[in-house]
């Protein structure tokens, strides 16, 4: 919609969606999770429950629980709220538009926001203090519904080619796609490298320098993620029908195929191209410190000789 023209990213809610009290928010606010708007509902778990309306939803009074831009706080609301903006700015239920722009070219034709078939896999929960099955409830969420309520029927190279690719099917430009997964919010520890962090829409995981895109989803009964080397295209996407239980196995699945199949390394080629950067490649010097430019293909790189020795008086 922002390729189109019908939206910027730098918009406040308002110009769009004028019923809310937190209007001054910016659409890559609530994308990237930094809006500030409160995780979750007032009131009962609106995963466990008939959903609300989007005027019930706003008499409820979501409020912004940190300063617009200031930190990384997930929020379920904020993706109602976008789910919203969708519908009204397309003219069409939320789950509709998804359907037409996303699902259908991607060939996934049985994903829907409801169970389609009566053999449909039932969301499944086991006692956590007894060893009891029990049925999870299914429901249709209402306006929260655009926060995780999506059923899929098998998933695979359509979803991660997107992901990876960018113009799969001519779904998403390249460029737009590597805007979305350039983090935004860091998930900052104190005395840790970061790991994990939010893009627009996007996921993303930082381990050991490979970076991976995707996102984990849940609703009673159902865990599904999705993971993309960003570098190589390799990714997973895993399902259960359980309330908890995935764990690391998204990150374990990656590390066996990295491990397994490792990416062939490309053909070396002499580049006549890099002629023209010559003259810049060498030994350079910012103070007293040494640094070395080369040009390896790929543009110019450089990095620092190691400190000199600092001699004691």
């Amino acid at each position: 919609m922002r390729d189109e023209g019908l939206l910027d990213l730098d918009d406040a809610l308002s110009r769009h969606v004028d019923d809310t009290p937190f209007g001054q928010v910016t659409i890559a606010q609530l994308l990237s999770h930094t809006s500030g708007l409160q995780a979750e509902t007032n009131g009962p778990w609106w995963e466990r429950t008939a959903g609300l309306t989007w005027a019930e939803l706003m008499a409820g009074g979501p409020t912004l629980k940190f300063r617009p831009g200031a930190t990384f706080h997930y929020s379920n609301v904020g993706y109602a709220v976008l789910g919203e903006l969708v519908g009204r700015l397309r003219g069409l239920p939320w789950d509709e538009v998804v359907r037409r722009n996303l699902l259908e070219p991607l060939g996934m034709w049985r994903t829907s926001a409801r169970p389609q078939d009566a053999d449909a896999a039932h969301g499944l929960g086991v006692h956590p203090l007894a060893d009891l099955l029990h049925a999870e409830p299914e429901h249709d969420a209402g306006a929260m519904a655009p926060a995780g309520q999506l059923l899929v029927h098998g998933a695979g190279p359509g979803q991660v080619g997107c992901l990876s690719r960018g113009r799969d099917r001519d779904l998403l430009a390249a460029d737009t796609l590597a805007e979305m997964r350039s983090p935004v919010a860091i998930d900052d520890r104190a005395g840790a490298a970061w790991t994990g962090a939010h893009g627009l829409g996007w996921q993303l995981w930082n381990i050991g320098g490979t970076r991976y895109a995707g996102h984990g989803g849940s609703m009673p009964g159902y865990l599904a993620g999705l993971r993309v080397n960003i570098e190589t295209g390799d990714g997973c996407v895993v399902f259960a029908n359980a309330t908890s239980g995935l764990g690391d196995l998204g990150a374990d699945l990656m590390a066996l195929v990295a491990d397994r199949e490792p990416a062939a390394p490309g053909l070396w080629s002499a580049d006549p191209a890099q002629v023209s950067v010559l003259e810049l490649t060498g030994d350079w010097y910012w103070g007293t410190v040494e640094f070395t430019m080369s040009s390896p293909g790929t543009g110019i790189s450089c990095w620092a000789s190691p400190a000199p020795a600092v001699a004691a008086a």
